[in-house]
């Protein structure tokens, strides 16, 4: 019932004063595929206990299907506090850490503001999990929890 990921490490162009000048950013970072009535996409998306939500790049909507033209909408912001529009949707996402799979009906958003990475929030992805983030071996553990609705 857990799954296990390693953080993936990250480049950065010059030392982190904060990480003891290391050249690399490890981040919670899993591989994610999101499915849509015409297909399915994957990438990495950063685990992110402060998104409220989970937030795909707009793009990702015209590749698995969706049409967002009649989507409830929303604002958010990150840390920029500059507001993003959301476009909401009804998806299906899957994760595995090579050992178990776990796939669930979500309701997660997509915006055309430019993102890193998909971004995996508490609503539609951390509700569902208890996450165990073990900085000192750079690993994350979820192991899903009484509100999972997927297999």
């Amino acid at each position: 019932m857990t799954l296990k990921f390693s953080y993936h490490r990250f480049r950065s162009p010059r030392p982190i004063w904060t990480l003891q000048n290391s050249l690399f950013r490890p981040r919670p970072t899993i591989f994610v595929t999101v499915k849509g009535p015409g297909g399915a996409w994957n990438e990495l998306g950063l685990v992110d206990t402060g998104s409220d939500d989970t937030v795909f790049p707009g793009y990702v909507a015209r590749i698995i299907g969706l049409d967002l033209t009649q989507a409830p909408t929303r604002t958010a912001s990150g840390v920029g506090k500059v507001p993003a529009v959301i476009h909401l949707a009804e998806v299906i996402l899957k994760i595995t850490d090579g050992r178990e799979i776990r796939e669930w009906p979500a309701r997660d958003g997509f915006t055309s503001t430019p993102l890193k990475s998909p971004l995996l929030g508490f609503a539609g992805f951390l509700q569902y999990f208890s996450a165990n983030f073990q900085g000192d071996q750079e690993v994350l553990e979820l192991t899903v929890n009484s509100l999972y609705p997927g297999t």
